[in-house]
């Protein structure tokens, strides 16, 4: 039986807390093919592809078809980690804010965009730097 994400994560946001559990379930559990056309409609082909280490603009596009090409080992993992940046930001009340946050440069993470955290797979501060912009709680 799949877990219902949507209901844990809304249940959780009433709550006003970060449900960690939930987002690393989910990212683990999703499949690649969902990552892929959930980040393309939030971020865009473009951010996707960066994001996944790509240089072809038109890749995020054939991972999203589960009959598309297939994703090496590296860009699965640089997707997953996306996705669960994506999942952590998603209780922002603008959803512009989420992708302008991946795209600028931040303080917390030496200047460097969120998004070539994510290409780079530095999971622990790119995770640890949404978590604090979704809860304010600056001593992550």
């Amino acid at each position: 039986m799949r877990m219902d994400f949507r209901a844990v994560w809304r249940d959780a946001w009433n709550m006003k807390t970060l449900n960690h559990s939930a987002v690393y379930v989910e990212t683990t559990r999703a499949n690649i093919h969902d990552i892929v056309r959930t980040l393309i409609d939030a971020v865009g082909a473009e951010t996707v592809g960066h994001i996944a280490g790509s240089t072809d603009a038109t890749a995020p596009h054939r991972w999203a078809h589960p009959q598309g090409t297939e994703l090496d080992i590296l860009t699965k993992e640089r997707l997953r980690l996306g996705y669960r940046v994506w999942l952590t930001l998603q209780s922002l009340e603008d959803p512009q804010a989420a992708v302008d946050w991946l795209m600028a440069p931040n303080r917390a993470l030496d200047e460097e965009r969120p998004m070539d955290f994510i290409a780079r797979l530095h999971a622990q501060q790119v995770v640890n730097s949404a978590e604090t912009l979704v809860t304010g709680d600056e001593t992550r």
